[in-house]
């Protein structure tokens, strides 16, 4: 595991001060204030009591950069191990020492930064003394069942986290393997560990002791070659230069031969890599999520026996029938609750088929009602109308024959018709057309009293002044001229004007 784990390095900020030129002054901060970050780091800035998480895209003149008072890189990589080593005591005199990996995740960064969780170990640690009877698993076992206190130590883990997992701020810790070590394996252990880290010192020693050597040596090839090549210049330029491009091309194909070498071990490396990768995907895609395959590979591994195997399946199995069970009994609810629903929509869509119906003859009554009423008051209304209209004409020929009626009489008793030589009777016939002018309804107006009246004028007028019109000189001019008709001071022409 790193040194610095989760949160990889912290800075804190001062204010922020003014930077630029004189026309382009603006409040910012360094590019060296800025930590860089790897591409599986983030930063979380604290602006008050906010986090704000930065994949890197932030500048030195973003605001939030400027109102920050604090930075913090937070290692944001997957399944990080990290190993807790405790103490549990032994059924004998001494105690197994428990050596518990744990891979651990960043969920939350800002959490993380937030709470200030530093020390995993020491939180996992106090997570692994808490578990209920971790610290009396080996109570009862010898120094030397070492195996088996790590199956039991094992299980309850395993166990424990399936019912409560791992919970720290912004972490997700998964139990992975447990080594339970007797003192002497313990001892043992450490005696490798330490025989291992000598070797690595005196390799490392050996290595610089060598890379030294050949600096030494490559810088008195270097003296020599600058002697010989001083000489070689004095006695013979021709062959220097000829020296020289040989060089040139030996160290080029050189460069080349390691690039071409180099991209050969790349290449080894990506394919077993992709091996890797194609192995791991064809474990998970034969395995997955399948219990009983996961069963089967332990069993095969050695972490359970055959026992523990044949229990898994069988259990497995009557969960699953019952499952099945269950199932197939809300299935038949459900289509029992199915039938019954479609029974009460038919009937409810039929009750509402006969109300629509009955709703329907209603409005088809009340329409008839209220256009027969219509019809009625529109037969009134034009009855009405013809019987106003016929009593306004009737008062209308009523009216002119009497005004006719009383003009004629005026006219005839002034002698006005004298000299017509059709007399009075053409006049006494247009009102009698009056009289009996047809109607809009196809009836004549009756006779009047008014004509009668007017044609006994006409006889009575004619009667009494035909012998005085017939003395004198005049009577025969008179006679002659009917038309020149003069009325002398009356309103005659002014009534039959108007």
């Amino acid at each position: 595991m790193a040194e610095k784990y989760p949160l990889v390095e912290q800075r804190e900020y001062t204010r922020a001060g003014k930077r630029g030129g004189f026309l382009s002054r603006r409040v910012s901060r360094t590019d060296d204030e800025l930590p860089t970050v790897a591409p599986h780091h983030v930063r979380v800035f604290r602006i008050g009591e906010a986090y704000v998480e930065d994949h890197g895209q932030l500048r030195s003149d973003d605001r939030t950069v400027i109102d920050a008072s604090s930075v913090t890189v937070v290692d944001r990589r997957v399944e990080v191990p990290v190993v807790v080593e405790t103490t549990i005591p032994s059924g004998e005199v001494g105690e197994f020492t428990v050596r518990t990996t744990f891979y651990c995740t960043v969920v939350d960064a800002c959490a993380v930064v937030r709470d200030g969780v530093t020390d995993v170990e020491a939180l996992l640690l106090s997570h692994l003394r808490s578990v209920p009877g971790f610290v009396e698993d080996g109570s009862d076992r010898a120094i030397v069942d070492s195996l088996a206190v790590r199956d039991r130590i094992d299980a309850r883990l395993t166990a424990y986290q399936e019912m409560r997992p791992t919970v720290l701020s912004g972490l997700r810790a998964r139990h992975g393997a447990v080594e339970v070590l007797s003192p002497a394996e313990l001892a043992d252990a450490l005696a490798k560990e330490e025989e291992g880290r000598r070797k690595l010192e005196w390799t490392r020693e050996r290595e610089e002791r060598e890379q030294e050597a050949n600096l030494r040596r490559a810088l008195l090839e270097t003296e020599l070659e600058i002697r010989r090549e001083e000489l070689r210049n004095l006695t013979a330029m021709s062959k220097e230069r000829n020296r020289q491009e040989e060089e040139r091309l030996r160290n080029r194909y050189q460069r080349d031969e390691e690039s071409v070498q180099q991209e050969h071990d790349l290449l080894r490396q990506a394919e077993r890599n992709r091996a890797t990768r194609a192995e791991l995907v064809e474990d998970y895609r034969l395995i997955g999520a399948d219990p009983s395959a996961a069963d089967f590979l332990a069993m095969r591994t050695g972490d359970i026996t055959s026992d523990e195997l044949a229990q898994r399946l069988d259990g497995r199995r009557r969960a699953d029938h019952e499952a099945e069970l269950q199932r197939l009994s809300v299935d038949r609810e459900d289509e029992r609750w199915k039938l019954e629903r479609d029974d009460r929509l038919h009937e409810l869509t039929r009750a509402d088929a006969r109300e629509d119906a009955v709703e329907q003859r209603r409005e088809k009554l009340r329409r008839w009602e209220a256009d027969r009423e219509d019809e009625l008051r529109r037969r009134e209304e034009a009855r009405a109308d013809a019987e106003r209209l016929r009593r306004d004409e009737r008062e209308w020929a009523r009216e002119v024959l009497n005004v006719k009626a009383t003009l004629s009489k005026e006219a005839i008793a002034r002698g006005l018709f004298d000299g017509v030589p059709s007399g009075p009777g053409e006049f006494i016939n247009e009102v009698g057309e009056v009289t009996v002018r047809p109607q809009s309804d196809g009836q004549a107006l009756p006779k009047d009293d008014a004509a009668g009246e007017l044609e006994g004028a006409a006889r009575t007028s004619r009667a009494g002044d035909r012998p005085r019109r017939g003395t004198g000189p005049a009577a025969a001019d008179d006679g002659d001229d009917g038309d020149d008709i003069d009325l002398g001071g009356t309103d005659s022409e002014a009534s039959l004007g108007h």
